[in-house]
């Protein structure tokens, strides 16, 4: 990792703060993060209809955090309109103890990706919206513990990296290595 480069961007962003904050809310994000968490809690403390109510609530108040043009979370909201336990399920186990081990977290992400393909197939064979993809689930994971989690956006990240001239391998598409990602996000904190 480029340690200079790095720094520069740090300087240029600190110096420029309140410009990029009046264009682009930096704080937002973290105004989600908190009510996203709140959201996610009572959604999963609740049963049928009124968890997808709520999931629905959450999925709304990520702005476009998550949301694309393939819509993932709606797809989730979707789907729990139809399966509200299995898509409670599903969000359990994605957010289950992973003991700090990122290879557990990627097999839950896996089990994750594998139950909403089981989704897709069932309801929206012939669509390409709803599908899963790592930077929703990352969004997931950030959004309700941002403590512990890093989100991922593939562009973002990968030119990020170019710019720290940060090349160790993390994957791509659904098979993101975790250890070299968060290794790379944990030398930016």
């Amino acid at each position: 990792m480029n340690k200079d480069n790095l720094q520069q961007i740090f300087d240029n962003y600190m110096t420029r703060f309140e410009v990029i904050n009046t264009k682009h809310d930096e704080n937002y994000k973290w105004a989600v993060a908190k009510k996203f968490r709140t959201l996610m809690d009572q959604a999963l403390s609740k049963e049928g209809e009124e968890f997808a109510e709520i999931l629905s609530q959450a999925k709304v108040a990520t702005r476009n955090i998550i949301d694309s043009y393939i819509q993932p979370f709606q797809g989730m909201v979707f789907f729990a309109k139809k399966e509200p336990e299995t898509v409670k399920k599903m969000f359990l186990d994605l957010y289950s103890d992973d003991e700090g081990l990122l290879a557990k977290q990627e097999k839950l992400i896996e089990d994750f990706f594998t139950k909403s393909d089981e989704l897709l197939e069932k309801y929206t064979p012939d669509s390409f919206l709803y599908k899963q993809d790592s930077h929703a689930v990352s969004s997931y994971l950030f959004l309700y513990d941002p403590n512990k989690h890093y989100m991922y956006k593939a562009s973002h990240s990968k030119a990020f990296a170019d710019c720290i001239e940060f090349y160790d391998d993390w994957g791509k598409g659904r098979d993101i290595k975790l250890i070299t990602y968060h290794r790379m996000c944990d030398e930016l904190l």
